[in-house]
């Protein structure tokens, strides 16, 4: 530590304590001592204070991780996809595990499973009984959208178009000014629905209820004549 110092290095005197000699310091260096532990003391006071000042590094705190539940993420896919439901009320179903009713109109659904959205799809088609205009819903893995805008969206959304029910039939399309497709449609249609149908063409209101006694007679006369000119079997 005092490499190369010229302090000289007071002597050492012995004394004799039965029959040993005791090396013991003279007052010289005794003073000398001293010094020496006094300055290591100094500098490792020293020490101690540059560590002290020395910053504390501290790890940055984790960021909470904050899990989405499976309609908040479709409702996300519908609204990027174009749809409207800046906010959605939950709803209680059967057969979904979570559904909302957006404020756009679109009634979103998740599923546990494939079979479980399979037998929502059952579900709608069996309602067509008593709802029976046809609606396409858009459909994905373990998700259905449900609203006026889920043909268009479902392709953005990664799902499929399915159409619920089956659009009614078209109705024969009969020649009511002639005699044989008055036959024709008599044929197909109750006599109810082909005097709705024949009315206008008489210049009569097609709802029933707005037509007179007078024009029921008209029209079921204009039927029997033809009738008895082309299918007599009919007339009556």
């Amino acid at each position: 530590m005092f490499r190369g110092s010229s302090i000289p290095v007071p002597e050492t005197h012995l004394a004799s304590t039965g029959g040993e000699q005791v090396a013991r310091l003279s007052p010289v260096k005794r003073v000398w001592g001293a010094a020496v532990a006094a300055a290591v003391l100094v500098l490792c006071g020293c020490g101690a204070q540059v560590d002290a000042s020395e910053p504390t590094t501290t790890s940055p705190a984790a960021t909470p991780v904050v899990e989405r539940s499976a309609l908040e993420v479709l409702q996300e896919s519908y609204v990027a996809a174009g749809g409207a439901c800046a906010t959605i009320t939950p709803r209680e179903t059967v057969v979904a595990e979570e559904a909302g009713d957006c404020d756009g109109g679109a009634l979103l659904t998740t599923y546990r499973s494939e079979s479980q959205r399979d037998i929502a799809i059952d579900t709608l088609e069996a309602l067509q009984d008593t709802n029976p205009r046809p609606h396409v819903i858009a459909v994905g893995p373990d998700w259905i959208v449900n609203g006026p805008d889920a043909e268009s969206r479902a392709a953005a959304m990664g799902g499929d178009a399915v159409q619920i029910g089956e659009p009614a039939p078209d109705e024969p399309g009969f020649d009511l000014t002639t005699d044989a497709g008055l036959c024709a449609a008599d044929a197909e249609m109750t006599n109810r629905e082909l005097n709705d149908a024949l009315a206008p063409v008489l210049g009569y209101p097609a709802d029933r209820d707005a037509r007179t006694i007078d024009q029921e007679e008209m029209i079921r006369g204009y039927k029997n004549a033809a009738f008895e000119r082309a299918c007599p079997a009919r007339a009556g």
